[in-house]
């Protein structure tokens, strides 16, 4: 006879397999849910309801079928299991060495009824999977104690997981690329069932290794669709799942996410579940030897979006299947893996070793002990060899050494006395005058439109009596409500140092808060977010020197210029007179040219580097402390200037500006001058002015008409975003009252990186949101000048996305109302993340102490000379003589309509300067 189930060959024993028990009659006190040889369908053998029989499920040590499975441990199940029974390890006394894995399901009363008709069903498509290789077989079924009971094999050998530790190092390329070959061909096994199956768990945990490493097996096949327990849905848990699967979406898609995870893991012992959700680092900067291929793979198999990601299981495979065929590396360093044959059960695993960061603090302390204990020795030692004097002190010297410590006690009294006198110098400004530098002890934005003041409020009062875990409870509250407040993120990385003790740096971070300036508010919060994204980031990835944690302060004001001097100073104070605690080595700000200016020489004076993230003034320069990551208007002039007559073609261009506005001059003054030297017609009339933010729609009539006398076929508009969508519309008012004017229809309107916001695109409440809105084909005829957008991004598909737009989806963009969720990161948010991250990359570069000056030292050192040049999320970062950047890259976008939504959206059209 030969077993239909497991293949076995004998004589049948009580009827059925002496091996599995397939076909066997039924033990005493057991109901046997059977499966016909033929048609694979489950038939019950008994008559009466099992939900009439009272339930005893198992404990660990029972036995169940008379004696035949003994339990052995309880196997965790996955999360999106949670409400589909148990499952145990067993062991099976019709195999001696064999462990089998009992799926234990407790039918409820509003279940019972429909539940064994289910859980035929659910056996009879285990059992048809278990015909495939790397699917358990099915081995039993029956009903006892009054519980259901499913049987399958347990695959010998080992979870991916055990192997992994037992490794204690990342597994071979061409090994994990077999792992996610044959794991792409189960998930398509999975797909071709009708209708298709989802695991919805794919994992290192339910990955099982052969003992010969060299076959992969798949358990914890869920009974029952798979979903996630309610308080799971519509939020971000860090672990194995897909982001839809937060939305009670799960597809073929989900699977291939677990897998593009799990060999992420193998590759490099990132365990997801430690970090933020849906968060994965560019693969080889954990590991190295990982290549630019399967880099590729496992970037577009791990995309927060399922669309973008593989939409069917042989693309995946395929590519990984390429890799796994490649020739071994590095002398057969690649070759397979022999993992140990001693199989622990899946939910126990070796002892984990710890992470970078955990080794590197024990390796720090076992090397302080021991340079202790050899100064010990040595002082004794040196007791001992010392001549014996007769008692008699050293005068000269006890004088000496009581002075030097006289002295240190002296200055730590006066700097925590200026210290003190700083604090209450700033309590006072900040309840005067709204000027603080605040690491979370004063709440800076607390405007409309934020949820969670409150909750900020809270902790900002606890912090000031020094109750730290309070503050944190209150931080945690506004996170979960108002997820995309960054100030309250920040002041929680701030505080997770704090009670950590971590050794840090501080980098300031100067902002205006203006809240009867939406559009300026907006902008401000965008840079909080560009903010703690690059603050995460190099934290996480242990960016700084000798483990160094990167606080931030964040000096907010309002934005006149006195306020700004104030809070600057108050910087300098911290510095200089309270013998800088905060440990800051640099500066980033101001939103304005002006404000820069009015503080650039007061922050050099302390010997900090002030990067500056939008500030293009050209006269900015001239302090060696002073960069800037924004080309000046010299260079945004050139760039428009070549737009407008190379691609836009432009017979005559109108030049608008804003008298009153110094920032409006300089760029319509520089825009004006290379057109003139490219030979190009200027149109530039006294009475072709406006008033920044302040002239209304009709009040752009009068510029229309002489660009339309003087035959213009583009105006400039060296304004702001608000201007820019007046001028459009007004356009678009007189071109629809002239259906016949070609002149109206094709004016195009060309504009500076103060136009290039997401008002153009309709989004704000304001009355001129409600415009780009309504008649966003008038917007369609801006053409914009950026410092960076993400589509910059998108035409250059040699390279890698940089991680801020990975990141960001995952911070700001996981929440399940959309509503909930921030826009995409604009310039505000990319220059200013680049300029906190240029300053952590030049201190990572700093050999000696880690000071202001230090840093200085390495940004003007980058890109000019052994150090490379910092790939920014807006281009590459170098900087000339003058502190300027070498080169920059520049970005000309136009509002284009998405074919897809309908909805307005930037368009790269050029891409000036070096992006990578």
């Amino acid at each position: 006879m030969r077993c239909p189930q497991c293949h076995f060959e004998g004589e049948p024993l009580n009827g059925g397999c002496p091996r599995c028990g397939y076909g066997r009659l039924p033990d005493r006190g057991s109901r046997p849910l059977s499966l016909g040889q033929e048609s694979r369908e489950l038939v019950t053998t008994v008559s009466r309801p099992l939900s009439l029989v009272a339930t005893r499920p198992v404990l660990r040590g029972d036995v169940l079928r008379e004696g035949r499975y003994r339990i052995v441990e309880e196997l965790p199940l996955p999360r999106s299991q949670y409400d589909q029974g148990k499952a145990w390890l067993a062991r099976d006394a019709q195999s001696v060495s064999r462990l089998v894995l009992i799926r234990e399901v407790i039918p409820t009363a509003e279940k019972a009824a429909r539940l064994e008709q289910e859980l035929r069903m659910t056996a009879q498509r285990l059992a048809e999977l278990g015909q495939h290789r790397g699917f358990p077989h099915l081995i039993d079924m029956f009903s006892e104690r009054g519980c259901y009971y499913i049987v399958l094999q347990h695959p010998d050998g080992q979870s991916l997981a055990q192997l992994v530790e037992q490794q204690e190092e990342p597994l071979p390329e061409r090994l994990v690329a077999e792992y996610g070959r044959q794991l792409c061909e189960l998930v398509q096994v999975l797909a071709s069932q009708e209708p298709p199956l989802v695991h919805g768990a794919i994992s290192p945990e339910t990955v099982i290794i052969s003992p010969d490493g060299h076959q992969v097996s798949l358990i914890l096949m869920p009974l029952f669709p798979p979903r996630l327990p309610p308080e799971m849905q519509g939020k971000a848990i860090a672990g194995f799942f897909a982001p839809e699967q937060f939305h009670g979406v799960t597809d073929t898609r989900t699977d291939l996410y677990g897998v593009a995870a799990t060999l992420y893991y193998a590759l490099t012992t990132y365990d997801p579940r430690q970090h933020m959700a849906f968060f994965y680092p560019p693969i080889r900067r954990l590991n190295p030897r990982v290549s630019a291929r399967m880099e590729a793979v496992l970037a577009r198999g791990l995309r927060v979006a399922a669309a973008q990601r593989y939409l069917r299981p042989a693309q995946m495979l395929q590519e990984l299947a390429a890799i796994a065929a490649a020739s071994p590396q590095r002398g057969g360093q690649e070759a397979l893996l022999s993992p140990s044959t001693e199989a622990l059960p899946p939910g126990r695993a070796r002892p984990r070793r710890r992470s970078g960061t955990r080794r590197s603090t024990l390796t720090f302390a076992a090397v302080m002990l021991l340079v202790f204990a050899l100064l010990v020795g040595g002082i004794i030692v040196a007791a001992q060899r010392a001549p014996q004097s007769a008692g008699v002190p050293n005068p000269a010297a006890t004088a000496t050494s009581l002075a030097q410590q006289t002295a240190t006690a002296q200055q730590a009294r006066q700097a925590a006395a200026a210290w003190q006198q700083e604090l209450n110098h700033e309590q006072q400004s900040w309840q005067t005058r709204g000027i603080a530098v605040s690491d979370g002890r004063f709440v800076l934005d607390s405007y409309a439109g934020r949820k969670d003041v409150e909750q900020k409020q809270a902790a900002a009062r606890a912090l000031q009596t020094g109750d730290l875990d309070t503050a944190a409870s209150a931080l945690s509250s506004a996170i979960a409500l108002d997820p995309t407040d960054a100030e309250a993120l920040i002041y929680s990385q701030n505080l997770l140092i704090e009670q950590n003790g971590q050794p840090f740096v501080t980098i300031v971070v100067g902002l205006s808060f203006n809240p009867n300036d939406p559009q300026s508010l907006a902008a401000t919060r965008s840079m909080l977010q560009g903010i703690y994204v690059a603050q995460y980031e190099i934290n996480e990835f242990a960016w700084l020197p000798h483990n160094y944690q990167l606080r931030i302060l964040i000096a907010g004001s309002p934005p006149d210029k006195a306020s700004v001097t104030e809070v600057a100073r108050d910087i300098v104070n911290r510095v200089t007179q309270a013998d800088n605690l905060d440990h800051i080595i640099g500066v980033v700000g101001w939103p304005s040219s002006s404000q820069t200016q009015a503080v650039r020489d007061l922050i050099a004076s302390a010997h900090l580097p002030l990067v500056s993230q939008l500030a293009p003034d050209v006269n900015l320069v001239g302090n060696p402390y002073f960069f800037r990551i924004s080309p000046p208007y010299n260079v945004q002039g050139d760039a428009l200037a070549e737009f407008a007559l190379q691609q836009l073609h432009a017979n005559a261009i109108l030049v608008m500006r804003s008298p009153t506005d110094a920032a409006s001059t300089a760029l319509a003054n520089a825009f004006e001058a290379r057109v003139q030297v490219l030979n190009g017609h200027v149109i530039d009339s006294a009475r072709d002015t406006f008033v920044t933010q302040t002239t209304p729609v009709e009040g752009y009539s009068t510029a229309i008409a002489d660009a339309l006398a003087h035959q213009a076929d583009v105006i400039f508009l060296a304004g702001t975003d608000v201007d820019a969508v007046r001028l459009a519309h007004e356009i678009g008012l007189l071109s629809r009252a002239q259906p016949a004017n070609t002149a109206l229809a094709n004016l195009k309107v060309l504009a500076g990186p103060a136009v290039a916001t997401r008002l153009l695109l309709g989004e704000g409440d304001s009355e001129d949101a409600l415009l780009a809105r309504s008649f966003p084909e008038d917007m369609q005829r801006i053409y914009v000048l950026a410092y960076a957008d993400p589509s910059e991004w998108n035409t250059v598909p040699s390279l890698e996305q940089p991680t801020l737009f990975t990141d960001w989806a995952g911070i700001f963009q996981n929440q399940k109302e959309s509503a909930n969720n921030a826009p995409p990161p604009d310039q505000n948010a990319i220059m200013t993340y680049d300029a906190v991250r240029v300053i952590a990359r030049a201190a990572s570069y700093v050999k000696d102490s880690l000071t202001g000056a230090n840093v200085r030292a390495m940004l003007d050192a980058l890109g000019n000379g052994p150090l490379p040049a910092f790939d920014g999320a807006s281009g590459r970062i170098s900087f000339d003589s003058l502190g300027n950047p070498s080169d920059k890259a520049l970005v000309m976008l136009q509002v284009r309509q998405d074919e897809t939504t309908g909805a307005s959206t930037f368009a790269m059209i050029r891409l000036f300067g070096a992006l990578h």
